[in-house]
């Protein structure tokens, strides 16, 4: 019997992993690579997944064991854990009957956020290999996995995929993982994006928010939180605006909306410093790309950031990016041919850097098209797949016209 890999996606939102992980199961439908997704939250692209490859939804919890209050007294009579416990199992076993895991192959876990997942609610496939494709430093994974989880993930992780190198060093030096059970590699379709960027609406912001034709505008991207460095992305569009006036220069965040915990109070900082017609923010959108063309630059302001898809799609925009150093992998693809580098946090730095490139339109140009060529290089979509597709040719019996030389 043909066995299927199971992919694992914690959510379906519009993000980085999230999209990388779609782009591949298209490709791996395209080579009739029997699979399924277990998607375990629910996001604007879950029906994009589900139009791709047959998709589990992992069940949801009940809010009370028996009600409100029922659970109350339950809670004061100590039964509260023996209950747990009970639902627990009973979640577990709905999972295996759907799932089916003596059709599973291989376990293929997108993003180390799946980790609470694969320890608490599948002992039913731990003993089935795992290749694991992680996104995560840090600063991300002590938000979205406890270390004891994530610890258990990785001892049953039999090849781990790490999107840059400072990922992988993450991995290797933190928890100890076998150097030569890592890959670094990342997944990017520039045919698609370029397809998209040629179609682009690039003058959506102008008719959108009203900025002059002629505006210079300072990019960003990504869901507002503190991570993402949003706020220092207003810091540093005050020392610049400040500092270039009276040139045209707007500072654009698309992904920003009334949704995210922190956009009041990034959206206050805005108004404090009377900067609402100069700093604006774009709530999520699927016409990202229709922005990002627009950008003269891309500033990462992350304090930490794997390797983000937005470096990638600006770079292949032929826009340069200033990044932070030790803030990810952005810096391995930027250096200081691509873009500007920086000393992690130097917000003056950054707004030198920006304020050099911008008064000299010849340096940006040149910046972006190293950009651009460096991509194309380092990331060969074809290159990629093959890459992935051995790795998992080592855990799982392909179907013969898929199979690789050895």
């Amino acid at each position: 019997m043909q066995k299927k890999i199971l992919f694992i996606s914690h959510d379906a939102n519009r993000a980085g992993s999230q999209l990388l992980l779609l782009q591949l199961l298209k490709i791996l439908k395209q080579k009739n690579i029997p699979m399924e997704l277990l998607l375990c939250g629910d996001g604007v692209v879950a029906k994009d997944f589900e139009e791709v490859v047959p998709t589990t939804r992992l069940p949801e919890t009940d809010p009370y064991f028996v009600s409100r209050l029922s659970d109350k007294l339950l809670c004061k009579l100590g039964f509260t854990d023996s209950l747990a416990r009970k639902a627990r199992r009973k979640k577990q076993q709905a999972l295996e009957q759907s799932l089916n895991p003596s059709e599973i192959g291989l376990v293929f876990i997108n993003s180390i956020a799946n980790a609470g997942i694969y320890y608490n609610e599948l002992s039913f496939l731990h003993h089935i290999p795992v290749v694991l494709f992680a996104h995560e430093l840090e600063m991300s994974a002590k938000m979205y996995a406890k270390r004891n989880e994530l610890e258990f993930l990785l001892k049953k992780t039999d090849h781990l995929i790490a999107v840059a190198q400072a990922v992988a060093d993450y991995y290797i030096e933190d928890f100890q993982f076998p150097k030569d059970a890592v890959s670094i590699l990342t997944l990017i379709d520039h045919d698609y994006i370029d397809a998209n960027f040629r179609k682009a609406q690039r003058n959506l912001l102008e008719k959108e928010y009203g900025i002059p034709a002629d505006a210079i505008v300072v990019g960003g991207c990504g869901n507002a939180e503190w991570r993402k460095g949003n706020d220092i992305f207003n810091w540093i569009a005050r020392l610049v605006i400040t500092k270039t006036n009276p040139l045209p220069v707007y500072f654009v965040w698309v992904g920003a909306g009334k949704q995210h915990s922190i956009y009041e109070l990034i959206a206050m900082d805005i108004r404090r410093m009377g900067l609402s017609d100069k700093i604006i923010l774009i709530p999520p959108t699927s016409r990202a790309l229709d922005y990002i063309s627009r950008f003269d630059l891309l500033l990462l302001s992350s304090r930490e950031d794997p390797y983000p898809l937005v470096v990638m799609e600006a770079a292949l925009n032929e826009t340069p990016v200033i990044c932070f150093q030790g803030a990810g992998g952005a810096p391995e693809l930027i250096s200081n041919d691509a873009g500007r580098t920086v000393p992690y946090m130097d917000i003056p730095a950054a707004s030198e850097a920006i304020i050099q490139l911008i008064l000299d339109p010849g340096e940006r140009s040149a910046l972006g098209q190293k950009g651009r060529i460096k991509v194309l290089e380092r990331h060969k979509t074809g290159l990629s797949i093959e890459k992935i597709m051995a790795i998992i040719q080592k855990y799982f019996e392909l179907p013969l016209s898929e199979k690789l030389d050895q």
